[in-house]
């Protein structure tokens, strides 16, 4: 991904110099917005947009569209600034305070009951959860629109 190239320097009172510069090689490109997405909005196609740079990218700074297109900005997005994995995650199915609906299952067991949600959630995200019967705070992963599974 990086070049190192040698530049001689002419000489300076007969010592010559010698110096090694590094320099991203030809190709390295990150994603960023085209324009300023807001926390919360699914992010499409038309939003992003590849730009080449100088500077090696920060290793969680994401180089494929494909890496964003239908995620959500977790925080707000600006125009030109390198995405980066943590600023977009799974569309939000469980927002926080929402009642949700608390599965538990085992073997032929199906349970439901009542809860809050504690925080908000995509798809595979694990939350804090409010069983209002038992008022105790409990976790579960989030398997579908308000809809939280939790486990023994």
């Amino acid at each position: 991904m990086f070049g190192l190239t040698r530049r001689l320097a002419a000489p300076v009172l007969g010592l010559a110099l010698v110096g090694w510069a590094a320099g991203a090689l030809a190709g390295s490109q990150v994603l960023v917005p085209v324009r300023t997405i807001p926390a919360g909005a699914v992010i499409a196609a038309e939003d992003v947009a590849l730009q080449p740079v100088r500077q090696p990218p920060a290793a969680d700074t994401l180089q494929s569209p494909g890496a964003a297109i239908g995620k959500e900005a977790q925080r707000s997005l600006y125009a030109n600034r390198p995405i980066r994995e943590h600023d977009i995650g799974p569309i939000t199915l469980v927002e926080r305070n929402a009642r949700v609906t608390l599965r538990f299952r085992q073997g032929g067991l199906d349970l439901t009951t009542v809860g809050r949600a504690l925080d908000r959630g995509g798809l595979g995200t694990i939350i804090r959860v409010m069983n209002l019967d038992s008022r105790r705070t409990i976790y579960g992963r989030v398997s579908g629109p308000e809809t939280v599974d939790v486990a023994s």
